[in-house]
């Protein structure tokens, strides 16, 4: 069984998630105790997000790289990276590694295949809005994406920041409000491009 690497710590709740659903998807499976073995680097969330809000792309990248190179250093043979806005340079990782990354976007765009979507809706932290990387690669497969107005998306960027990353549920306010957001677009199908998001699926309204 190949060791795991995970790229952690933006959120450390996103991490902890990706931990416990892996052990946990793999108990149901198998019922054993021949768990995987799992390398995690958790990176700091504000050295990572001062290099995303100044758009400093080559420190962005060399952080990253970092927290790779640990995790090859240590035994992973492939990298999960738990968080959605690094996918933004993942071309650039996998120029830089030789190792597999396992890539939200392809699961994102697999899923929205499979369900037939033609025209989405992509939500998640500002800089993967403003970002083009979900897009191209969407588009590659002939779904448009588009993304909320810049109000909107500064809404849904407070709701994650405020209380998503820093591990709090979801209130109802915030909930409502994210889906007045996804009420004014012309959809069929919504892309929940932050790792954090789902738990507003799951909230009562």
């Amino acid at each position: 069984m190949k060791k795991i690497g995970i790229l952690g710590g933006v959120s450390h709740h996103t991490t902890i998630e990706y931990y416990k659903r892996i052990m946990d998807l793999y108990s149901q499976r198998k019922g054993d105790l021949n768990y995987p073995e799992i390398i995690i680097y958790s990176l700091s969330h504000g050295e990572f997000k001062k290099y995303e809000d100044f758009n400093l792309i080559d420190n962005y990248v060399d952080y990253i790289s970092s927290g790779v190179e640990s995790l090859i250093g240590s035994g992973a043979e492939f990298i999960a990276m738990a968080a959605n806005s690094p996918h933004r340079v993942l071309d650039k990782l996998q120029e830089r590694f030789d190792v597999p990354f396992v890539s939200a976007l392809d699961s994102a765009y697999n899923a929205s295949v499979k369900q037939g979507v033609k025209k989405g809706l992509l939500l998640g932290i500002k800089f993967t809005m403003q970002s083009t990387f979900y897009q191209d690669k969407f588009e590659k497969g002939g779904i448009e994406l588009i993304t909320p107005n810049e109000g909107e998306q500064d809404l849904v960027d407070e709701i994650i920041f405020r209380k998503l990353i820093n591990g709090k549920d979801i209130d109802i306010e915030s909930k409502n409000a994210i889906l007045e957001v996804v009420s004014k677009y012309p959809v069929d199908g919504i892309v929940l491009g932050c790792m954090r998001l789902p738990v507003f699926s799951t909230t009562r309204r």
